[in-house]
């Protein structure tokens, strides 16, 4: 997913959040947006490069490694690897051109799937990573947020059980052929599917205070409107500190 609002909803615009965050006279203790989950998604679309890329290298990696750690055999009949959506960044080296790709191998039940990403760079598979995730639907770059020249990768998710709908956000980033967790939060949840008529709609926008170890920050706002756009939203908890949760998922970093 390419970092633009008037295109992704999700994510501000990697130029103006790397600017916002770096300007000289910015004070450190001005926390900067960097995901609102009252907006809504539209994934990137790959070029016809990316996809052979996908369909030559990337997809038969996976299907080896998956195949030598036995789980393989998990997947649903019919299953179809696809690429979910696509941010461009500095995934693995400082100024890199990079582009990094979500994708989901097969899924092997209820929110359950084998998934990967792949970073490309000049037409080359620089790293790949793969995971058992989720319902993952989107990615998208940060801005350094650690100081460290690097892109750090938000992986959004969500799930729908019962009626309930979650979505959040995970923070992870390529450090030296590992996977450095930050952490997950909270971005969405509604109880639509259980009251139609009087559902809560809640939703956070996540802000981050850059720094060798960034100072997360949330805002809450419910949706007073049957979500009928930006106006039916209201503001219930201002700008407050957050603690990211423990992020669960174990990315192995392939060869």
């Amino acid at each position: 997913m390419t970092l633009r609002l008037n295109r992704t909803g999700l994510f501000l615009s990697l130029a103006i959040a790397s600017a916002l965050l770096a300007a000289p006279g910015v004070r450190a203790q001005s926390p900067k947006p960097i995901f609102d989950g009252r907006l809504t998604l539209k994934p990137a679309v790959l070029s016809t490069a990316e996809e052979k890329l996908m369909k030559d290298k990337v997809v038969p990696d996976a299907r080896r490694q998956w195949h030598e750690r036995g789980r393989d055999g998990v997947c649903e009949v019919g299953f179809q690897p696809t690429a979910l959506d696509a941010a461009p960044g500095s995934f693995t080296a400082p100024k890199a051109a990079q582009k990094a790709i979500l994708y989901k191998y097969c899924t092997f039940g209820h929110d359950m799937a084998l998934d990967g990403i792949a970073v490309i760079e000049n037409g080359r598979l620089v790293a790949h990573v793969i995971f058992e995730g989720g319902e993952n639907r989107a990615i998208g770059a940060l801005p350094d947020i650690n100081g460290n020249g690097l892109s750090e990768i938000a992986i959004t998710g969500g799930a729908t059980n019962q009626g309930i709908t979650s979505a959040w956000i995970a923070i992870i980033e390529l450090t030296a052929g590992d996977v450095t967790r930050l952490g997950r939060t909270a971005t969405y949840s509604d109880d639509c599917g259980v009251n139609e008529k009087s559902c809560k709609i809640t939703a956070n926008r996540i802000s981050v205070i850059a720094g060798k170890t960034p100072a997360f920050y949330r805002e809450v706002f419910t949706d007073t409107g049957a979500a009928a756009g930006p106006s039916s939203w209201k503001k219930v908890i201002g700008l407050s500190p957050v603690s990211l949760d423990e992020d669960q998922v174990e990315y192995e970093f392939l060869p």
